[in-house]
């Protein structure tokens, strides 16, 4: 109960168009307390891709992992302190009706400066696939850590998978990320053609083993809307004119842990 009025209180703080409505609490399901927000009608994003008739790149789009962004840039800037997630995958990304991406369940959010931490056991519903490595040692959930999670999401979406898909256990993940292991970038053609350079620059910098050194949303949000723009009609001809510009001045995205020696400084998302 204590974690449910957290959450409640938490979430009725939010006021944003990529944030699910909070409309109240109800004992009317079982004689238990539950929590009521707005009804999406299209489910969840994870739910959404599987389906092979819907074209996965709105959620790529605006319509999407622009939304989840400015959702998450959105409440790690709160007026009232930063608010953290804590648990971001496609399964708490609800998709409305016109087909844009809200940020829902926040069981597990921390808002300023609550103390709530979270154990490898208190991960719900199979988030391992999607929990920055620091969480490993008993580190409470952070903005970094919601990072790590978005760049998770991101290649959860395009693939249609997720992350970590030939991982059997929670054992193996945690194996992988102790070991500083990173999900590989996919081969498949279909997801290649979706999951562009740009794309997987942002997942690579949200990886980055070092939670101070993982670009904040704000940040990520202006790259993923330069990475929309090369899905777009002559978007490809734009990025390559916009990659002569920036030739002079190294990479926008640096890989995780890429030595300051070897690669100039970043532009867009600073380390």
């Amino acid at each position: 109960i204590q974690r449910l009025f957290r959450e409640v209180h938490i979430w009725s703080k939010l006021r944003h168009e990529n944030i699910v409505p909070l409309l109240g609490i109800s004992t009317e399901f079982d004689s238990t307390l539950s929590i009521i927000s707005e009804w999406m009608p299209l489910g969840n994003a994870n739910t959404y891709v599987q389906n092979t008739e819907n074209d996965p790149r709105p959620l790529v789009s605006r319509m999407g992992l622009e939304d989840v962004a400015s959702g998450l840039d959105y409440i790690h800037s709160h007026e009232l302190g930063p608010v953290v997630h804590g648990d971001l995958k496609g399964l708490n990304v609800l998709v409305s009706s016109n087909r844009r991406a809200l940020l829902s369940d926040f069981g597990l959010s921390t808002l300023h400066v609550c103390t709530f931490s979270m154990t490898v056991e208190g991960i719900r519903g199979g988030s391992y696939h999607w929990m920055a490595p620091e969480l490993l040692n008993d580190c409470p959930p952070s903005v970094a850590s919601d990072v790590w999670s978005f760049g998770m999401t991101t290649l959860e979406l395009f693939t249609r998978a997720v992350p970590f898909r030939d991982c059997a256990s929670p054992a193996n993940v945690f194996g992988k990320l102790m070991n500083g292991k990173l999900p590989p970038r996919p081969t498949q053609e279909s997801t290649k053609f979706r999951l562009s350079d740009a794309w997987w620059e942002i997942c690579m910098a949200c990886w980055r083993s070092d939670p101070s050194s993982r670009p904040t949303m704000k940040d990520i949000t202006e790259n993923v809307k330069a990475a929309i723009v090369c899905t777009q009609p002559f978007g490809q001809i734009i990025c390559v004119l916009t990659a002569l510009l920036q030739s002079q001045a190294g990479p926008a995205l640096m890989p995780p842990e890429a030595p300051a020696s070897k690669v100039a400084k970043s532009h867009l998302i600073p380390r």
